[in-house]
């Protein structure tokens, strides 16, 4: 048995970059169990970013209706405690 910790939580913070806008209230009616925060684009790279606190099946549901609406997900990235801070 070893002391190491799963890489994924049953909740966790991730980070999605994409390239366009997504509307926040979209994002909001996929899954009202997972925390969803989209920032405003960044009108020089025209991407967003999107701040999702879930668990590892709420991340995957999500990239799929991000890729079935034809959205580029440019980074996925699971946030550490220290960066919430």
């Amino acid at each position: 048995m070893t002391n190491e910790q799963p890489i994924l939580d049953p909740a966790t913070h991730y980070r999605i970059k994409v390239r366009g806008r997504v509307d926040t209230e979209w994002l909001r009616s996929l899954d009202n169990s997972s925390e969803i925060i989209a920032d405003e684009p960044v009108p020089a790279e025209d991407t967003t970013a999107i701040h999702v606190h879930t668990d590892q099946s709420g991340i995957i549901g999500l990239l799929r209706s991000l890729h079935s609406m034809g959205m580029t997900i440019l980074q996925l990235q699971i946030v550490s405690r220290k960066e919430e801070e």
